[in-house]
């Protein structure tokens, strides 16, 4: 699905696998990269409204995932309470995260919409900073204005500017906005979700080795909420929510393209057949199947366990290849035409990424050091804060108990 610090947020927070070398480590992680970076092509090439693409996505991963959490716990690799209860409420933010990047899709494209999801990097310190005492380095003051200038190009905000019309992905407006600003406001809304997904997460940890399946599936069960919110509220419009016969997308002259109604003033004005795309066939539902299977269970599990073993630097690395794969293949695959401007922010954003993780130091000779990753050091802040919040809950405990 995306760059993601997956990486941050489980490599210190559980201990190291006996007996896995870092070479099957390496390469475990890669099959999830690559399942991740097509994500988003299997998204669109689903074609199902995207709060049910999203249910759907989730459900399909749960389903998949329950043998392996049910061998977990059966060998005796259960998780405590506390870690289940983050995973639930980190699930409810990731949750909104799929439902607004599958709007995000379908109007600025997959390439695009993988590579706004990355407002985590510039999120994730800033909630160290105000719930977790962490103290952000100068650097990332400087990183923030320039990170969003880069959001704000990639999206294709400025493309007026430089008398760049719409691709491929549609029409020009939607809902009494440019579907470019709609698109960069809901794949941001999914970065800013995203965001507090990985704090959450982090602040659960890991605590028992050997359990990856189960905080996914907790995370799967409340992640099903969003879906069905959106589902609701869309509902009272005809082929609105949930919809398992008609796509959102028709296929015109060999690209995917949103129907032209899409293009209204507001909201009350949206004609009844607004979403409504190609019907759904066999191919859409081995898509969604693929997606649930494949980009959903196991590629978070696969990228969990590989992060687990390898230096937080390489995992953030390799993860980096995700979406510079999905936003160069899309133009190929599914016709998505972007302008040179945006691809211009899309280098600027992944410089900031590449920055914050530590991955551009050594590239100038500098020996990299664990300050360096930003994210990482801001993460490290939630686990000790956290670490101190139980340790004080437990004497407080105690101290009553002897009372």
């Amino acid at each position: 699905m995306v760059i993601n610090n997956q990486a941050s947020a489980s490599a210190k927070a559980a201990p190291a696998l006996p007996h896995v070398s870092n070479a099957k480590a390496a390469t475990v992680l890669m099959i999830g990269v690559v399942a991740l970076a097509f994500s988003g092509i299997m998204v669109k090439e689903a074609n199902f409204e995207p709060a049910t693409n999203a249910f759907l996505r989730v459900a399909i991963g749960l389903v998949a995932l329950l043998p392996f959490g049910w061998n977990e716990i059966r060998k005796g690799r259960k998780l405590d309470s506390y870690s289940i209860k983050m995973s639930l409420i980190a699930g409810i933010f990731l949750g909104i995260d799929f439902t607004c990047w599958n709007f995000s899709i379908f109007f600025v494209g997959a390439g695009i919409a993988s590579i706004l999801l990355n407002l985590q990097v510039i999120i994730v310190p800033m909630l160290a900073w105000i719930f977790d005492k962490y103290h952000v380095p100068k650097s990332f003051i400087v990183l923030v204005p320039i990170f969003i200038v880069g959001i704000v190009m990639t999206g294709g905000v400025l493309n007026p500017m430089i008398g760049w019309e719409a691709g491929a992905a549609g029409p020009e407006t939607a809902y009494g906005m440019r579907t470019a600003v709609l698109g960069t406001i809901l794949g941001c809304s999914s970065g800013v979700c995203y965001s507090f997904y990985l704090y959450f997460s982090r602040k659960g940890g890991m605590k028992v080795e050997g359990a990856y399946a189960q905080p996914m599936i907790y995370t799967n069960i409340s992640q099903l909420i969003a879906p069905v919110i959106f589902m609701i509220a869309l509902a009272p419009k005809p082929h609105y929510g949930f919809n398992l016969t008609h796509g959102t997308m028709r296929w015109v002259d060999g690209a995917w393209r949103l129907p032209t109604e899409y293009a209204a003033d507001n909201w009350a004005s949206l004609p009844d057949t607004a979403l409504l795309g190609d019907e759904i066939t066999a191919y859409n539902w081995w898509m969604i199947i693929g997606l649930g299977v494949l980009g959903q269970a196991m590629a978070w599990t696969f990228v969990q366990y590989g992060s687990v073993v390898l230096d937080p630097t390489v995992s953030a690395g390799l993860l980096l290849l995700s979406p510079v794969t999905t936003v160069l293949i899309t133009p190929f695959i599914q016709d998505e035409q972007n302008s040179w401007l945006q691809y211009v922010g899309v280098v600027v954003v992944l410089i900031c990424v590449a920055y914050q993780n530590g991955l551009l130091q050594p590239l100038f000779g500098k020996k990299h050091k664990p300050d360096d990753d930003i994210e990482e050091m801001a993460l490290e802040a939630v686990d000790r804060h956290t670490e101190e919040n139980r340790e004080r809950a437990a004497h407080k405990h105690d101290k009553h108990k002897n009372e």
